[in-house]
């Protein structure tokens, strides 16, 4: 199967040299135009360099690249929590070893001109641009007009009391809440107003929500207010990621938004994180989308066959009917129109 576009979701290895991808996979991948992907972390060969003082910093190898050339990655994502994670040196050069390897990128910049910049691929006259963002990040990794850093919009975490609630259920996680800054929204409304008029199609791969579990299984409230804002701006599809963990689809104004991908390989698995991913393949002639899980086993990723045996993906396919969304369901993939 040929496809124009190609999605996968969050990548990352501590040792890039013991990855391997499936036949099946392989093959989709090969055929494909566009393999594009979030790249969880940043490739560091410098041994002094030190990360930055956070919740969880990631690092990997220069062999990363090599397993990404492997899947025909032509187009990464770097609008992520953890690109900067080793700061502005080792972000600065992994975006140089992918510019040598013909491997696009988007989301970090040395400016927030850039890091909002579309990445631009034409498939069979079409014009796509490609937007990257994140919500999940600290503030030393913001991007500015002067400074280096990811495509961000920030979102102010508050608290909602209701004495009579949290006395009578102590510590509920729902009463907490996510306000986009107003400024941000105003500058992305901007940024897909302007190039709307550019292109075909404009793809926005945000990173966002919860990663921990069991929360990441939550669409938070201010993803889907985000989500129906970037459509409302002239957002063709939404591809999201960060929560580890496949999430709902949805459908607004006739649009398609992936909430999660999932990961498409974490190597190794941390802890209570899934193994089980989402793969889509954008077909634009005809606007149909296969959606393909892959399941993680140790070091190796491979297309599941038998769909329908899964009790996981029983489930996803329900809240996809829940969200009316009409779907083409076959042994090995669902089908949708967009």
């Amino acid at each position: 199967m040929m496809y124009d576009l190609c999605f996968c979701g969050d990548i990352y290895a501590d040792d890039p040299s013991n990855l391997f991808i499936g036949e099946k996979l392989e093959k989709i991948f090969s055929s494909s135009k566009y393999v594009i992907a979030n790249l969880e972390a940043p490739i560091v060969i410098d041994k002094d360099l030190k990360p930055m003082n956070k919740y969880s910093a990631l690092k990997t190898k220069p062999e990363i690249v090599r397993f990404l050339k492997k899947m025909n990655v032509k187009v990464v994502s770097l609008a992520n929590n953890h690109i900067m994670d080793y700061g502005i040196e080792a972000a600065d050069y992994t975006k140089e070893i992918l510019a040598k390897e013909n491997i696009m990128n988007y989301g970090y910049g040395k400016t927030i001109e850039e890091a909002f910049s579309p990445c631009i691929v034409n498939v069979n006259g079409k014009k796509i641009g490609i937007i990257g963002l994140a919500t999940t990040f600290v503030p030393e990794a913001l991007s500015k007009r002067d400074k280096p850093g990811i495509a961000g919009i920030r979102v102010i975490t508050k608290v909602i009391i209701d004495p009579r609630e949290v006395l009578e259920e102590p510590a509920p996680p729902y009463i907490v809440k996510g306000e986009i800054l107003n400024e941000d929204i105003e500058h992305l409304k901007s940024i897909i107003k302007d190039n709307k008029r550019k292109f075909d199609y404009i793809i926005v791969h945000p990173h966002w929500g919860v990663g921990l579990a069991p929360y990441n299984k939550v669409v938070v409230e201010y993803v889907k207010e985000l989500a129906k804002n970037i459509i409302d701006f002239g957002g063709d599809i939404i591809v999201g990621g960060h929560p580890h963990a496949i999430q709902p689809i949805e459908a607004y104004n006739g649009k398609l938004i992936f909430y999660s991908l999932g990961n498409f390989i974490f190597y190794p698995l941390m802890n209570e994180m899934e193994n089980l991913g989402l793969v889509l393949g954008i077909k634009l002639d005809n606007r149909s989308l296969d959606i393909y899980f892959v399941e993680q086993k140790y070091n190796c990723i491979e297309i599941l066959d038998n769909i329908r045996e899964r009790v996981e993906i029983k489930y996803f396919k329900y809240l996809i009917s829940a969200n009316k969304l009409e779907l083409k369901e076959s042994d090995s993939h669902f089908e949708l129109t967009f």
